[in-house]
């Protein structure tokens, strides 16, 4: 028993490893860079309030896991911001990537499998500021967690409270994991669970809870219902092929496994299991809804594109051989063309990996700062400025 738990702890610690070191792949052009979204404002709210700044919302609902993230990065000094911001960033991807693997282990026992899904987490093809690198959106990385436990078969389920936290966790990030409930609601309409048991209605004060508790927020900032006053619905002349492949293809490919579901059984091509239904239906149900409240933007993009991508790679492991040549060709292409797409979008944009160093910035404005201290010195960002006066530049650097 002691060495099957050794070499468990060595087997997850190296897969993490390795999902740490794409993960820096993934960001080594961006480190000691900070984009404009949402810029270095977020982290001078918690200089200047503290843990207060955790119940402030951002564009009309709560994003406490972002700000406590925010909190951490300000217990260093000034010039380190983009690093420790990085470091972050790829902490939180490398354990979100291996929570992803391990549930996918415990579905289907293939380490293969497992290995594949979880770096889908990490190379997912995203252009996004808000996505890569050192001020990444914490809360698509929860919803996703989220998504995938509540999806969970109910024989490789966690247990119900690790569930109702990551709901909650969740939650209080984004007010977008309401749509994380969809497996759920498929199993009450179809009877397989009971809305009298504790954990159906554990899970369900969770998400009416996190749901509530954004309402309120939402309620008392007095916004709109959409977060953004400009959308954009359809796609612009010269839009690339990032932004078709994107849009169109994962609610697509969610959708045609919803649909098989539905329709009789054909020898050729097997039904999808309960964990795909699940995964499927959630992911065109995010990328329905997001569309509608904000439109097209590419932060959308990639919780439903990682969702797409397991559920192929799940139905391929389990049912590639029943497949018949036409189907077997088809789940080839599009798990390359899935490949081909994160190899190209694989590095940080320009508006990251350009421009000038924060750590560079902040020594130029000592030495400025160190000549006439009353002075309000402008550190650019990527796509933007940020002003500091050079009392707080001299103190915290």
């Amino acid at each position: 028993m002691i060495k099957r738990s050794g070499k468990s702890v060595i087997s997850g610690t190296a897969l993490f490893a390795f999902f740490a070191a794409v993960g820096f792949g993934r960001i080594r052009h961006s480190i000691d860079h900070l984009p404009v979204d949402p810029g270095y404002e977020f982290f001078e709210d918690s200089y200047k309030y503290g843990l207060s700044v955790l119940a402030k919302t951002e564009g009309g609902y709560l994003d406490i896991p972002r700000r406590m993230i925010a909190e951490l990065v300000t217990f260093f000094p000034l010039r380190l911001t983009g690093y420790v911001g990085s470091l972050v960033w790829l902490l939180m991807v490398s354990v979100t990537a291996f929570f992803v693997a391990v549930m996918m282990k415990r579905v289907h026992h293939s380490n293969i499998l497992a290995i594949v899904c979880g770096a889908a987490v990490i190379i997912v093809p995203s252009a996004s500021e808000s996505q890569i690198g050192n001020q990444s959106v914490v809360k698509w990385f929860l919803i996703l967690i989220a998504i995938i436990a509540v999806a969970l078969p109910q024989q490789n389920q966690l247990s119900v409270n690790s569930t109702a936290f990551l709901v909650l966790l969740s939650g209080v990030s984004n007010p977008m994991t309401i749509v994380a409930a969809m497996p759920l609601l498929i199993s009450l309409v179809n009877r397989k669970t009971s809305m009298k048991t504790r954990e159906t209605k554990l899970l369900l004060t969770a998400f009416v809870l996190s749901l509530l508790i954004q309402l309120i927020s939402w309620k008392s900032t007095g916004v709109g219902l959409q977060k953004y006053d400009s959308r954009i619905y359809s796609l612009w002349p010269g839009a690339g092929a990032f932004w078709y492949y994107n849009l169109i293809i994962p609610p697509l490919t969610c959708a045609a496994f919803v649909v098989r579901s539905m329709l009789p059984e054909w020898s050729w091509c097997p039904k999808p299991s309960s964990f795909i239904l699940n995964l499927s239906s959630t992911g065109l149900m995010l990328s329905l809804v997001t569309y509608v409240m904000s439109g097209i933007a590419d932060r959308y993009f990639v919780v439903p594109q990682i969702l797409a991508f397991i559920v192929v790679a799940l139905y391929t492991a389990q049912h590639f051989e029943a497949a018949n040549f036409v189907l077997r060709v088809s789940l080839a292409i599009s798990i390359a063309i899935f490949f081909r797409a994160s190899v190209k979008w694989y590095d940080a944009g320009w508006f990251l990996a350009d421009g000038p160093k924060w750590s560079e910035q902040v020594d130029v404005a000592r030495k400025k700062c160190a000549e006439d201290p009353s002075q309000t010195i402008k550190l650019e960002q990527s796509l933007g400025t940020t002003d500091l006066s050079c009392m707080a530049i001299l103190s915290r650097s």
